[in-house]
């Protein structure tokens, strides 16, 4: 299932000053969230590509509210949205 603002989606993401928030459904654990999370981070993720990484400065999970992550860069929610396409349905499968 594709990543956007449509009802019914896995995700959708925002952009906000200096960051975009994705928001995850509930179907989708706060455990895969997290692993994808530390995967990105760790770069050794399947879904972002070079040019992505080199735009973000950091992903982070928002405290207290594991279904969301924030990626601070020079990145828009476009090039987010194209970056989650090929992770958000692996985060499905990972139930």
């Amino acid at each position: 299932m594709m990543a956007n603002d449509e009802p019914g989606t896995m995700a959708t993401a925002r952009q906000e000053d200096g960051f975009v928030e994705i928001v995850f459904s509930s179907a989708i654990s706060p455990t895969a969230v997290e692993a994808q999370v530390d995967a990105c981070r760790d770069e050794t993720c399947e879904c972002c590509t070079p040019a992505f990484r080199d735009k973000v400065d950091e992903i982070a999970m928002v405290p207290d509210d594991h279904s969301r992550v924030r990626i601070y860069g020079t990145i828009s929610r476009d090039e987010v949205l194209q970056n989650m396409a090929s992770c958000v349905p692996k985060l499905a499968e990972s139930q």
